[in-house]
């Protein structure tokens, strides 16, 4: 096999061992009260295991954000750690601005639905 086919291999074991650990985590916060921190910690979640960065300086390969932001951080130091973590930060961001608008959508709409079924109730 050549370097080529071996890189998609890698990545498409590492994203079946993702969805495996995200479906897991995702039973584990399925929580019935705290809706928004169910929705908040999935999306976190799938922000850091999917976003992906260069893995190296040259931007030939790409690897997952939060494996380059480690092995940086070892092997290099602190100034180079942040070369992935300012990507890896922005997915975070961009994750819980999307988990926040969809609790909050998803609230109105179980609001309305409510309220509706009482207005039918009543007449």
């Amino acid at each position: 096999m050549d370097a080529e086919s071996n890189y998609w291999l890698i990545w498409l074991i590492y994203l079946a061992a993702s969805a495996g650990f995200y479906w897991v985590f995702w039973l584990l916060t399925r929580f019935q009260v705290a809706k928004w921190s169910s929705y908040s910690l999935r999306a976190v979640a799938a922000a850091v295991i999917l976003t992906p960065w260069y893995a190296s300086a040259q931007g030939e390969t790409m690897a997952p954000a939060l494996m380059v932001m480690t092995l940086d951080l070892i092997t290099i130091g602190t100034e180079a750690a942040a070369r992935s973590a300012i990507p890896l930060l922005l997915a975070i961001i961009a994750a819980e601005i999307a988990a926040t608008l969809f609790y909050l959508i998803l609230k109105r709409h179980r609001k309305l639905k409510k309220n509706h079924k009482i207005l039918n109730k009543n007449k």
